[in-house]
Order: structure tokens, then sequence, then C-alpha cells
């Protein structure tokens, strides 16, 4: 196989530039001393167990034992700050100095329904409080995620403001992030690409389990500084632990079980660290087992052939999954370091029309898809560097992907599924950030960042050429406190990005087989902003950014029949780089009794890129073909909690986005209408409760190829229960979701014309942290 010299370079530059670093880390005698931080976590002269304190500049997290203490050794000296947050209290941070010996921290947490604050690891480079980012965030933690209604990672997320979103069933559901998805919104796991296909097309689901996630954290709006490409409408970072972190309990970890009566769900998860010492272990395993979804009984017309069918589930919407994961870690007074792997396989099912007697008629439109993913995630944090970089963190990951395409077929001699497709992409993704020493009152980080894709695509019906994408990046992410109240940040980054085709003799394609094009896109993005404390209560932020986006190899070369999603799809080789111009301004308030945040913002993408039916067909199926226009997206997200009584939360929130495309002025397609979320919440240390009403208006702003849905209510409920037995926390809950049955369409749903949302389910939740 010919070498890519571009490539060969490149990626021989970086491996070369990270070696000396390394080198020059491990074998330089340590400048600093190891220090340890201790303390306790209280609430009225009573112990918290199960706390999450979190040593913010080091990003290294513990959890309260049964006295309420917690430990953190091989600390170098410095200042740090150490949160504390914790269910049914009112989160806490402190600001420590560490210099020689034992430092000492102690919390006495007051009982609050609201959670004040939150920490978010994936806006900046090192984790912060919620307040402090320049750009609006939010964060999930474990036992939030899996109290959230849902099955899948992003509908867990979908009562965030901001966040919607689309569906097809069961497992490929993908967030939405103000009115922007697929390739304008990164998905990543630990701060990672994750090496799949998700983007290709509304079927393909994000592999991972949301059983498994311990921590979730939203970016919206540009993300590119720190993640590159494919980030203009932001990221959703998943967090699952695949390097562990030494503890200073000798095991420690969770456990995890989820059932659902929508879908039959059965799930688990358990995942286990042992420490010793220095080093840690960690052994993980996990598996998912849902049938098809139920929705409220009826008579449903498939929009395609006008044919009636009378369902009370989903057609073809299960979705079987299992996950099994290594990890290792050291810890020293250098740093640390680890590496993890994991192996995640799936095979669920794509809704449609089902087989049935008549199917020379109406064919049905069902298919299957078989994923197999393995990763392998090193991760290191060196507390000394060189020169005048203070610290450095080098992370990378490993992806072989496998995705394959069965399309239900039926004939006289009864049903099948022949694989249509099989995909194989081996992605390595790497970020190297070099924190450096003060200069003045800047300071910032200096990064360097690449990711390297091969995908090759057989099968009777490829859907693109075999390809080879290259991404390399550096970046300066800086920020200057012009004021005790004021501080300021720039962001300055510079991307290459080349597409090469591959030439497949044995592809069943002619096209290609002979295919050999290359697409060289290069692009200088930047970021400003601005955070201004107003009071100890209030703080504003502003910030401005330049994104880029490369058309990726589908969008370019497409050529062929997508079966899962019916369509032929055909790429445009033309398409330029989309570019987007943004602004977000946010208002956030923090008081004893109440917290609220409104973030308008506005974005201008000039190239951006879209799919639309051309109004023709290939083999019989509709033309789906990429196109580019220039698209303006105008809206807001706001969310008010206030506490009018003790362990009473009262919550709403509120988002909307007016997206249009500004060349032959109409709105973008599949926009989300305006949302609305009304909460009431009982929580005190021990009991939770809680009822919700989801709202969306009617969406009679449609796009190209767009349908109307009307506005709907959904009512959801939920109670639980939080203990401890020694050092275990264990929290229980039961929710009922949709409970009055009611037979809703979701604008994003993909199926919305044939099928609603799912009827009314029970779930129970239970997990143990240790």
């Amino acid at each position: 196989m010919s070498v890519n010299p571009v490539r060969s370079r490149a990626t021989r530059s970086v491996t070369i530039a990270a070696s000396i670093i390394l080198g020059s880390l491990l074998l330089s005698p340590a400048a600093i001393w190891a220090q340890t931080v201790t303390g306790t976590v209280q609430t009225a002269g009573k112990p918290i167990v199960g706390a999450t304190v979190r040593l913010l500049e080091l990003d290294r997290i513990e959890r309260t034992g049964a006295e309420g203490q917690f430990t953190f050794s091989n600390v170098p000296a410095g200042v740090y700050r150490v949160y504390v947050g914790v269910t049914g209290y009112a989160s806490a941070t402190d600001t420590i100095r560490v210099m020689s010996g034992t430092a000492r921290a102690s919390f006495n947490l007051t009982e609050s329904a609201i959670k004040l604050k939150e920490v978010v690891v994936s806006a900046s480079p090192t984790a912060r409080i919620s307040d402090e980012q320049y750009q609006s965030t939010a964060s999930k933690s474990q036992v939030e995620f899996q109290n959230s209604p849902g099955t899948t990672f992003a509908e867990k997320i979908s009562d965030l403001p901001g966040v919607a979103v689309r569906s097809l069933g069961s497992a490929p559901s993908r967030p939405i992030l103000r009115g922007l998805g697929d390739n304008e919104v990164l998905i990543l796991e630990n701060g990672l690409r994750m090496g799949d296909l998700a983007t290709f097309d509304p079927a393909h689901a994000t592999p991972i389990e949301a059983i498994g996630v311990s921590q979730i954290d939203v970016v919206r709006g540009p993300a590119t500084i720190l993640y590159g490409p494919s980030t203009i409408g932001g990221i959703v970072n998943i967090i699952t632990d695949i390097v562990p972190s030494v503890s200073d309990h000798a095991v420690s970890g969770t456990a995890a079980i989820e059932g659902n009566t929508v879908n039959g769900e059965g799930a688990g998860y358990i995942n286990n660290i042992y420490s010793q010492g220095n080093q840690a272990f960690r052994v993980s395993l996990g598996g998912v087992r849902a049938e098809n979804t139920r929705i409220p009984s009826g008579n449903y017309t498939d929009p395609g052939t006008g044919a009636v069918f009378s369902l009370d589930r989903m057609p073809q919407t299960f979705d079987h999954s299992g996950e099994a994961g290594l990890g290792y870690a050291y810890q020293g007074d250098f740093g640390t370091f680890g590496i993890g792997g994991k192996h995640f396989e799936v095979n669920y099912g794509i809704p449609g029309v089902p087989p049935n007697p008549d199917f020379a008629n109406v064919p049905p439109t069902t298919s299957r898809i078989a994923q197999r993913r393995n990763t392998v995630e090193f991760r290191s944090l060196f507390n000394h560097g060189f020169g005048f970089i203070d610290r450095v963190k080098l992370n990378a990951s490993f992806n072989d992907y496998n995705h394959s395409e069965f399309p239900t077929a039926q004939d006289a001699s009864g049903v099948s599924d022949p694989e249509a497709t099989h995909f194989l992409k081996r992605q390595l993704n790497g970020v190297l950030q070099l924190q450096h020493q003060p200069l003045g009152k800047l300071q910032g980080t200096l990064g360097l960042w690449t990711n390297i894709e091969n995908m090759s695509i057989r099968g009777d019906e490829p859907l693109g050429p075999n390809s080879r994408t290259i991404g390399i990046a550096g970046y300066a992410y800086e920020e200057y406190p012009a004021a005790d109240n004021t501080r300021l940040q720039a962001g300055l980054r510079y991307d290459y990005n080349k597409i090469q085709t591959r030439p497949d003799p044995q592809s069943t394609d002619p096209n290609f087989q002979t295919l050999d094009a290359s697409r060289l896109s290069n692009a200088v993005t930047a970021s400003l902003g601005a955070i201004q404390t107003l009071t100890p209560q209030l703080t504003g932020s502003l910030s401005f950014a330049r994104s880029f986006r490369a058309p990726t190899v589908q969008e370019l070369f497409a050529n062929g029949l997508d079966a899962p999603s019916g369509t032929y799809t055909v790429g445009t080789p033309g398409l330029e780089p989309e570019t987007e111009l943004g602004a977000d301004l946010s208002l956030k308030g923090n008081f004893a009794n109440a917290s609220f945040e409104i973030s308008p913002y506005a974005n201008s993408i000039q190239h951006y890129i879209y799919g639309f039916l051309r109004g023709d067909t290939i083999q019989g199926f509709p033309v789906r073909q990429f196109g580019e226009t220039n698209a303006r997206l105008l809206g807001f997200d706001a969310s008010v909690t206030v506490q009018p009584a003790q362990y009473i939360a009262l919550r709403a929130g509120a988002d909307y986005v007016n997206a249009e495309d500004t060349r032959q002025h109409v709105p973008l397609p599949f926009t989300p209408p305006l949302r609305g979320l009304l909460r009431a919440t009982f929580q005190n240390s021990t009991y939770m409760g809680l009822i919700e009403s989801r709202l969306a208006a009617s969406q009679t702003r449609l796009g190209e190829g767009d349908t109307p849905t009307p506005g709907y209510t959904v009512v959801n409920v939920g109670a639980g229960m939080r203990f401890a037995r020694q050092r275990m926390l264990n929290n229980i809950s039961i929710h009922c979701d949709n409970v009055f049955n009611r037979v809703y369409r979701d604008n994003l749903s993909v199926i919305k014309d044939f099928i609603p949302q799912p009827a009314r389910g029970f779930r129970l939740n239970y997990e143990v942290t240790y």
C-alpha cells in the first residue's frame, strides 16, 4: 500500500515532537515534592458519604468515605480549588495553598434542592465551575443522567436548554444543539473523537451505552479552538472513565441496573477500580437488551404508500448491546499516566414499514445495523515541565470501528436481511497540551492536535469511496485577568485538513473503482471572550468565535443507495468549507434560594452544507444530495430555578432558534420549535420526588422536505431515595414517562409522519457508588 508523503511527514513530525517532550519529562529529575490534600465533608456536624470532591486544576476526583473523609495524595505544591458536590446539598468551592506536608480543607454543606454550581471539564483546558466558562455550558452527573427519561444519552440530555434530540427509533438518537446537528456538533468520549459514522446517516447510532456514562458535558456554541472542525454548533463530551484514577480506597467504583417497560429494557453496568499504592486497575462490564418500543395503540398510515398498519409498537426498534473494558493507571509525584481499552458491540433495528402480506406493493423499509468498536485510550498529566512549560497533558485514542447494514427483504420465500454494506474505519486522535508559566498576568495553554482516519466501504451497496482523512492543528488558548472582576480570553488555531480517496478495483460501484481525488482545506479560527463578575451572585459573559468545518468524504463523493434511510445519496465535489461567525451572551445568577441563566446567541454560517431531496429517483429511491447555502441562526436558551420552601425547587426552562437559509430566504429544515420545561422537585438528603411537564409549540416554519407538527405537552413523574451503608452510597428511583400515554410527534423525529413518540413507560433505576 502506498504511503501518503504529506501524512507521513506530518505524522512523523508530531510523533517526534511528542517523544522529545515526554522523554524530557520522564528523564528529568523531579522539580517538585509530592504533598497530600485531605479533609472532610459534613452537614451540621454529621459526615456526608459519597460526596464528589474535585481538585479542579489537576482534574482529579475522589468520593468521601464513611466518615465523610477524602484524600488526594501526590499533589505538587501550588494553589488549587477544591469543589464539593452531592445530591441534596448546595455545592461548595474552597481555595487551598499546598506548600509542604499535608494541606487540609473542610466543608460544611447546607441542604438545598438547588444544585447551585456544576463542574464542566470540556469548555476550557482545565475543569471549571460553570460560572467561570466563557460559553454557555451544562453538565449532568451520573445520578442526574440515569434519572432522566429515555434510553439513549441524547434523550437523557434533551431537557437541557438548547439541547433537542433527533430520533429514529431507539438506538440512533443524536443531540441537536441550538438547531445544529450531524457534522456541526461533535460527540466526544473523554474529550477524544470516537471514530464512528454517526453523522453519515440518521440511522447510524453513536456507539455508547447510556448506563455506563459517569458525566456528560454540553458546550453550546463553537468549540473549534480546543476540539477542531465539526464543532460549529458545539460539543457533547461523554465521560466514561476508560482510564481509571488512583483512589485512596482499595476498591471503588459504581454498579447500576435499569429496567423500562416501554421497550422491555434490561440494562446493567459495573465499573470496578482496584487501587494499591500508586497504581489502579479497572475492570468494567455492561450490557443492554431492549425490544421494540411501545407506542399508543392505533392505526398508522405510511406516507409513502398510503398503507395503514395497526400497531402498538415501533417496528424493528430493538437494541442489543454489550461492552467490556480494562484499564491501568499510575500516579506519582511527577503526575499520572494510564491506558485503557474497551470493546463495544451493538445490534439494533431501524424502524419503517414492517414486513406484510402485500409486500409486492408495500415493500418493507426496516433495516438492521451491527456495530463493533474497539478503543484504546492513553491519558497523562505531568505536573512539572521544561523551560517555560509548567504542566503537560497528552491524551490519545485509537478506534477500530466496524459497521454492517442489513436491509429487510421480503419475497414469496419469506423475510431475510442480507448484508448490503460494510464500513471499516480506523482512527487515531491525539491532543498535546502545554500549560505555560505566567507571562506577567497572561496565563494559557499551547496545543497540538491530530486526527487521522482511514475508511473502507464494501458490499453490494457501497455508499462512498475508500478514503483517508488527515487533520493536524496547532493552537493557543490564553487568558488575562484585566481586573479583579474581569477576565479576558483569546484563542487562535490553524488547521490542516486533507481528504484523499483511494481507488478500489474490487468495489461493486464502477465510480469508486477508479476515483482518485483529494481535497485540501486549511483554515485559521479564533475566539474572543470576556467574563465580568457583576456582583458576588451575578456573572456575565460574552464570546465571539470564527469557526470552520471541512466537507466530509461523504458530502463530497457519496454515490450509492443508503438502505436504512431509504434514499440514494449523492455527494457534491465542489462543496466549500463551512465558516461561521458566532456571538454568545450569557447572564448567570446564583443566589441562596434561586438561580437563573439566559443566553441569547447569533450564528452566521457561510457555505452551510445540508442534504436535500432533489425530486427524482435512482433505482426507485428518492435522491438525496448534499448542497450548500448561507445560514443564519438566532435564538436563546433560558432557565430559572427557585426554592420557595426548604427541599422544594421549581424550575422553568425554554429555548428557541430561528434558522433561515439566507440565500433563498426560507427556513432551514428540521429545526426544533419553541420548547419549554416546567419541573417541581422535592429533594432532601434522603428522598427525591419530581413532576415535570415538557412542552413544545407547533412547528410551521418548514424547510425543504420538512412537514409540520402540532404542539404537545408530556408529563413525567418520579420518586427516589438515597441512603448510605458504610461508604456505599445507594440511589434508587422509579419513574413514569408520558404519564397520560399521549400520542405526540416530535418535529425532529425522522419517522414522525408515520409513527409517534413512545407510549407510557415505567422505569426503575438503581445505582451504588463505593
